[in-house]
């Protein structure tokens, strides 16, 4: 235990004693915690533009597209045929597609239930919901026109609280169906795992190239065990304060949903941040020079996070991809982040992401302590 608490002190001294270190462990989490959202401040979605295809040529049918052009969500550039409104699509000049089948006004009066139909390219899912709100918000104006028509139509017929265009749009884990809730959750955390690897590629990176020197220090005189273990424990520390910070003060600045229960997160947190840091060590260990795992890491993070399966769909990722995607410790972070956090999920339904985490970073510390034996203890 002694030798643990002063290879800590020892370990704890070279990184805070390091320029480059702190640059990034300081620089690269606060600033960029502030920086990398600003753009997306104002990301509310308005004014996507929809052709609308009117089989039934009514009253009630341009009545409809009016009060669908009038919101604010939605711009009706086109009034055309479902051949032409197809193609527009496919050229990526609209969004989506109004299609009012002929009957809509006859259904409407007799009582029977309206149908209108929504077409859409999927893949932008924001704009797709935000048009799907504009034209609820239409349907809802309409009713009270609808049900004065069925009144004179039938007067026998009581249809006081029928609902006449059952739409119903209720975002469940992204209130504000915009940016920040989809991506900079998870963007934040893959903030903290990119700045963990490269800090301790760098101290790693520092050391080994002290050894190639010729410098014998602390690093080489102590079991791999022991240096393995505090280098961990020390990460745990520094980043611990960094971790609260990011879900507590940056989430409720940009009014990012926590659900979360703080027990759950701090054990799952410490068990990523434990994780994180055994991988960077390992990758650390590998090279004789500080700036090579941060270059890695920079220049891995655009496909990392593609890979990930948020901002790319996951079921057209590649299954080696996939495969070598597990292995990386951001995978099951992010997934066990964002069901405990954001969705709300008990600990138990997380498992398989915790367990995932426990077994990459076993892995990467016995890999590591090999690499180490071998570079500082093998004579």
């Amino acid at each position: 235990m002694i030798k643990l608490f002063d290879t800590i002190k020892s370990e704890l001294k070279v990184i805070l004693t390091s320029f480059s270190i702190l640059t990034i462990i300081i620089g690269g989490n606060i600033i960029y915690a502030f920086f990398y959202p600003s753009p997306y401040l104002n990301d509310i979605v308005v004014k996507q533009k929809i052709a609308v295809v009117d089989d039934d040529r009514t009253n009630l049918s341009r009545d409809f597209i009016f009060a669908a052009n009038a919101s604010p969500k939605i711009n009706i550039t086109y009034n055309t045929t479902m051949q032409d409104a197809m193609n527009l699509i496919t050229k990526q000049e609209i969004h989506g597609i109004l299609y009012i089948p002929s009957g809509f006004e006859k259904d409407s009066i007799t009582l029977s239930v309206p149908s209108v139909y929504y077409i859409a390219d999927n893949s932008y899912f924001f704009i797709h919901s935000t048009i799907i709100e504009g034209l609820n918000n239409a349907s809802s104006k309409l009713e009270l026109d609808i049900k004065l028509m069925q009144s004179l139509y039938d007067n026998h017929i009581n249809i006081e609280g029928k609902k006449i265009i059952d739409w119903q749009f209720i975002p469940l884990f992204n209130e504000s169906v915009g940016y920040l809730n989809y991506v900079i959750a998870a963007i934040l955390i893959f903030i903290l795992h990119q700045t963990l690897i490269m800090s301790c590629g760098i101290l790693c990176g520092i050391q080994n190239q002290q050894f190639s020197q010729g410098k014998r220090d602390y690093f080489c005189k102590v079991s791999p065990f022991f240096l393995i273990n505090a280098r961990v424990i020390v990460f745990c520390i520094i980043y611990a304060p960094l971790f609260l910070f990011y879900f507590g003060f940056i989430y409720d600045l940009y009014n990012i949903t926590t659900l979360a229960d703080y027990l759950q997160l701090i054990l799952f947190g410490l068990t990523f941040i434990s994780t994180t840091s055994a991988f960077g060590i390992f990758l650390g260990s590998i090279f004789n020079r500080m700036e090579y795992v941060p270059q890695i890491a920079l220049v891995m993070s655009m496909p990392l996070l593609f890979a990930l399966g948020f901002v790319w769909p996951v079921e057209m990722i590649p299954q080696w991809i996939k495969f070598f995607m597990w292995f990386v410790p951001i995978t099951p972070s992010i997934d066990g982040f964002l069901k405990l956090n954001q969705m709300g999920a008990d600990f138990h339904l997380l498992q398989f992401d915790f367990y995932h985490l426990i077994f990459l970073g076993v892995l990467y510390m016995f890999l590591a302590y090999f690499i180490i034996h071998f570079r500082f203890h093998r004579n």
